[in-house]
């Protein structure tokens, strides 16, 4: 059972009181709706058996069959680690250390932090390691892009049926295991029960509150959660400040650079297919007119609202977020689109997945083979560059003007 006397939300900045918070049970701000703490039963024993699971499924998913093709006699089968050594010493190390880094190097150091953060050892660090484990899951599990690999192996496979037979090896359902303990393993990871084990050195009178955290002089630690008036946290050390500096400016420049990078990244080519001596190159856009030609309606919208919709949609969005800051009338409305921005993210990858992994599975010479062409490149950077402006974003902002006497 988790008991938090009083926390500020991290969206809103209102105090909000919680108490006694049963098993499977979870507490919601009642002024924005975003989720403040949670509560699961068995929480270490279920954590470490998904952790320990999605290890063992992942080091099985390196199994050297992954997935094999074959077009006219030719037969390839290749494993996760071939594909990427060979788009690192044909194409692109960048490319190579990007896939590397998203489904086998992330994964695996966030698994190794976790159970390690619910192992006993944990007890026994000083609050310095303790803050350095926590802000390295906080970077780490914002990153996961597991699922989307997943999705976009599966529409690489679709788009290999066109021109040869597929077949599904070990390593294939070994990382489909993996991707699905990962993701219950990140979403029982808790960081209010894993801080509850530390002593809350400062708690703010309730009955001398003020409705806000900054109406009161109080900081939320980004960290550890806790509420505190001094310059560095009094449970984990870290810097605590009021708002993000320069939240707005920081943001609006990362969205406009992103902008500004997709407009190459849709007029230009991301891959060239050769097919028997024959090259096809393809946009996103064409991308998408050749799967719906083909009657893959379902691929073909996925990959028009990932790639296409999605950035747009983000970067209005955005501007418009920035824009109510200074004159916001329902705050609660801004807040639930600021999450919706957080959640849609990482799903503009699908497409720098498709042809990352085409190009790393796909070598047949001229009998079929695929090619990155300079559009991959200024769109992966669009969709880095969203995320960091989204991230830079305080939603507290949207807070701050609106019954500023209350």
């Amino acid at each position: 059972m988790l008991l938090i006397v009083i926390t500020a939300c991290q969206h809103c900045d209102y105090l909000v009181s919680i108490a006694h918070m049963d098993k499977h049970q979870r507490a919601i701000c009642p002024h924005c709706g975003n989720t403040l703490a949670n509560c699961k039963i068995d929480y270490n024993q279920s954590i470490n058996a998904f952790g320990l699971s999605s290890i063992l499924f992942l080091l099985v998913s390196l199994h050297p069959h992954f997935i094999s093709y074959a077009q006219h006699g030719l037969k390839q089968s290749i494993s996760l680690i071939e594909a990427i050594s060979l788009l690192g010493t044909n194409f692109s190390a960048l490319l190579a250390g990007l896939l590397a880094f998203t489904i086998l190097l992330m994964p695996l150091a966030a698994l190794i932090l976790i159970m390690l953060a619910h192992s006993p050892f944990w007890r026994h660090l000083n609050p310095i390691n303790a803050r350095i484990i926590v802000r390295s899951l906080m970077v780490l599990k914002p990153l996961n892009l597991a699922d989307i690999f997943l999705v976009a192996v599966l529409i690489s496979a679709f788009k290999l049926t066109e021109f040869a037979e597929i077949e599904v090896g070990l390593g294939f359902w070994s990382y489909i295991l993996f991707v699905l303990c990962f993701i219950e393993t990140l979403s029982l990871l808790s960081k209010e029960q894993l801080w509850e084990r530390e002593q809350i050195t400062y708690c703010p009178d309730e009955k001398t509150c003020a409705p806000r955290a900054l109406q009161q002089s109080l900081k939320k630690c980004h960290v550890c959660g806790q509420l505190s008036k001094e310059t560095r946290c009094p449970r984990c050390t870290t810097k605590l400040k009021f708002r993000k500096a320069n939240s707005l400016e920081k943001s609006a420049a990362w969205m406009i650079t992103a902008m500004v990078l997709l407009v190459p990244a849709l007029a230009l080519p991301i891959m060239d297919t050769i097919n028997l001596g024959l090259h096809t190159k393809a946009t996103i856009y064409s991308g998408v007119e050749v799967m719906w030609h083909a009657g893959s309606y379902p691929v073909a919208i996925l990959i028009f609202v990932a790639s296409i919709c999605i950035p747009i949609i983000k970067g209005v969005a955005l501007f418009y977020l920035i824009y109510q800051v200074k004159r916001c009338t329902k705050p609660k409305l801004a807040s639930k689109l600021y999450r919706a921005l957080e959640f849609m993210g990482k799903w503009s990858m699908i497409d720098v997945f498709v042809v990352i992994l085409l190009v790393s599975l796909v070598q047949l010479g001229t009998v079929l083979s695929v090619e990155p062409q300079s559009g991959i490149v200024f769109f992966t950077a669009m969709v880095l560059c969203q995320i960091i402006s989204v991230n830079h974003f305080d939603p507290r902002l949207l807070w701050d003007n609106l019954n500023k006497n209350e």
